[in-house]
């Protein structure tokens, strides 16, 4: 590892926020995951679509099937936007965490929104708490309906011949074939966007305790201690007072040269 890299491990690990640390991971987790449940609510639409087309293109001419998921399209839509509310607030809560840790937002930018002059990340704590309670809240309940629809329902299919409806058991083996499977939890990607998003939910949460005990301690900072200051202060001098003979016995010697 290079001496760059490990300067940015160390001010990473080493920071002067409050529990900055453990802040930054539980925020990180949260929204690696809530980035991962929002694509996977894409990809039900889009793996719905391909699979309508597959089952049409392998049905005989004059024969067309819809396959129908209202409910999980609803209840996914709702998933998504929970998902990026996460997601908005988690990437927040990590930029402005960088910003104070490694100074990454230009100088100019700083003169214009006037911050305040303790660290961002720190005096922002209760929005933080508040704005996360809100997201997981959200996808709390859009995850809970989300999740029992997929385990209890069925898609079903739609087969019109000529104009005329007939029945879906007529097209089974075609499904069958195609691997095209009716029952929601019997689908991967369906039952997996159902799944995901309680890790995300219990990383958030656990974000929002992080940040609450980090408001209380930035609120109630420990009272240093007057012995330890004072044993800082004198080794402080006796650390002066060596480097300043040592700077005296350099003169001397290059003198007698």
């Amino acid at each position: 590892m290079s001496a760059r890299a490990r300067n940015i491990v160390r001010r990473l690990v080493h920071n002067d926020l409050p529990l900055g640390t453990v802040r930054l991971v539980f925020a990180v987790l949260t929204l690696v995951f809530s980035i991962v449940a929002g694509g996977l609510c894409l990809k039900i639409w889009t793996k719905h679509h391909t699979s309508e087309k597959l089952l049409n293109s392998n049905l005989p001419p004059g024969v067309s099937a819809v396959l129908e998921y209202q409910d999980v399209k609803t209840t996914s839509i709702l998933l998504f936007v929970s998902n990026h509310l996460v997601t908005f607030t988690a990437s927040h809560i990590v930029i402005i965490m960088l910003h104070d840790i490694f100074k990454i937002i230009p100088p100019f930018i700083l003169r214009r929104i006037r911050l305040p002059q303790q660290p961002l990340s720190s005096v922002t704590l209760p929005y933080q708490a508040a704005a996360l309670l809100v997201a997981t809240t959200c996808l709390v309940i859009a995850g809970a309906f989300h999740t029992q629809f997929i385990f209890s329902r069925i898609g079903t299919v739609a087969v019109h011949e000529g104009g005329m409806e007939v029945p879906a058991m007529t097209i089974q083996a075609t499904l069958d074939r195609l691997g095209i499977a009716l029952p929601y939890r019997d689908v991967h990607y369906i039952r997996i966007s159902a799944e995901l998003p309680w890790p995300t939910v219990f990383f958030a949460l656990g974000a929002n305790v992080v940040t609450l005990a980090a408001w209380y301690q930035f609120r109630h900072p420990p009272i240093p201690n007057l012995e330890d200051s004072v044993t800082e202060s004198v080794e402080v001098e006796k650390a002066s007072e060596l480097e300043l003979g040592e700077e005296v016995k350099e003169k001397e010697m290059v003198l007698a040269v």
